[in-house]
């Protein structure tokens, strides 16, 4: 694959109808290399005038993480490859359910999810020759839990990885989300939750994967990711 060159503005991306949009390009790994420019995108679920801009990145594979009931009520765009990969339990329908705190919600979710996450790295391996964005709601907790996976596979540390996800916390316009939420309860949640997207929290989420699971590449080759995958996703991300 021929390396994009880094977008003017750096990493953090302007799309109109995407919020929380980031390249993960240019995040070094520990053996010297790159995530390549172009090859994988993180962002909020993508609305109709985002495909300008969306196809114009390069991106080939749009891996939408949403639940099914998410996808019949804001479908989104029609867009070329696409494909709904999610990453929770049907029955899993509020995160504030699954714990009381974010590190929590995440331990839960991954120790449920080594199958789904397992498809959606799979997915990217495979994707057809260009970029790909990987979504959920708002871009936060299921995407940021699958890009830390690929970003682990591809050997970056995961230093660079909590500093990206806690980006999140000045990219999401968290305004927009609070409004959609019934309740002062419900907000207050929301904002105590919100409070938690620090690096810290990620580093426990990969600390658990490394406790409970034996690290990244064993928790996604337990869950049924093929071995060659692996080989196919590193050279697909990585630039060296």
């Amino acid at each position: 694959m021929t390396p994009l060159e880094p977008p003017p503005g750096g990493r953090v991306l302007s799309w109109p109808g995407c919020e929380n949009v980031r390249d993960l390009g240019g995040l070094p790994t520990e053996d010297g290399g790159r995530i390549r420019w172009g090859a994988l995108v993180r962002g909020d679920r993508p609305r109709g005038t985002a495909v300008p801009a969306l196809r114009a990145h390069g991106i080939r594979l749009v891996a939408d993480l949403r639940l099914a009931a998410e996808c019949r009520a804001d479908p989104g765009p029609d867009v070329p490859g696409r494909r709904h990969l999610p990453v929770l339990r049907d029955e899993d329908t509020v995160l504030e359910a699954l714990d009381d705190t974010l590190p929590g919600i995440y331990r839960v979710i991954l120790d449920r999810g080594a199958t789904r996450f397992a498809a959606v790295l799979s997915a990217v391996a495979h994707a057809p020759d260009g970029g790909v964005l990987l979504h959920c709601h708002s871009g936060k907790d299921r995407t940021g839990l699958a890009v830390a996976l690929a970003l682990s596979l591809a050997g970056v540390s995961r230093q660079e990885i909590a500093a990206d996800y806690a980006m999140t916390a000045v990219c999401l316009r968290l305004d927009e989300h609070l409004a959609a939420l019934d309740g002062d309860s419900g907000r207050a949640r929301a904002l105590r939750l919100f409070a938690e997207v620090t690096a810290d929290t990620m580093l426990a989420a990969l600390a658990h994967l490394d406790d409970r699971h034996g690290g990244a590449q064993a928790y996604l080759l337990a869950g049924g990711l093929p071995p060659d995958d692996l080989a196919l996703l590193r050279a697909r991300l990585v630039d060296r």
